[in-house]
């Protein structure tokens, strides 16, 4: 597996599938679930509404999602919820994005996945354990994935 490092919006990077850090109700409203709302077309936004309504109204934290990828040129859109209702995220959740979000890549057909440096944006985990974790997650998972490229957002825009 090949891991690279992308600057610049998740939706410009390429890869097959792509990735947005979410909350229990796949708001889409910041970061790179806008982007991928924004970029991608409101369909995305309602198959993420019917996910939730599915689901009673709240999705477990550490849970991933698939929907389209709209008018994006990937093949899926996979929604990781990083955090809770509470804004807070941990290592062991962005381990378990990490690991569904392959596992959701490799199911959908896909070889190639860019992720969003999970927790480290809104949910305040900071930039090194954010992505010691993503490495760590990617080292042990089994998976099929031939490039995943991490997005680090406005975390390294803002940190230097």
């Amino acid at each position: 597996m090949r891991v690279s490092l992308f600057i610049g919006d998740i939706v410009e990077a390429a890869a097959e599938a792509v990735c947005s850090s979410t909350n229990p109700r796949l708001s889409l409203m910041m970061d790179t679930g806008a982007s991928i709302r924004g970029k991608g077309g409101y369909q995305i936004l309602r198959e993420c509404e019917a996910i939730v309504a599915a689901a009673g109204g709240e999705l477990p934290v550490g849970s991933v999602h698939v929907t389209t990828a709209g008018t994006l040129p990937h093949k899926v859109a996979i929604h990781c919820v990083a955090s809770g209702t509470d804004h807070r995220s941990s290592e062991e959740i962005t381990r378990r994005c990490v690991a569904g979000a392959l596992a959701a890549a490799a199911a959908s057909g896909c070889r190639s996945l860019a992720m969003p440096l999970f927790g480290a944006g809104h949910a305040r985990i900071p930039f090194a354990r954010s992505l010691a974790a993503i490495l760590a997650a990617l080292k042990s998972a089994p998976s099929s994935q031939q490039h995943v490229t991490i997005e680090p957002g406005r975390v390294v825009r803002l940190e230097g």
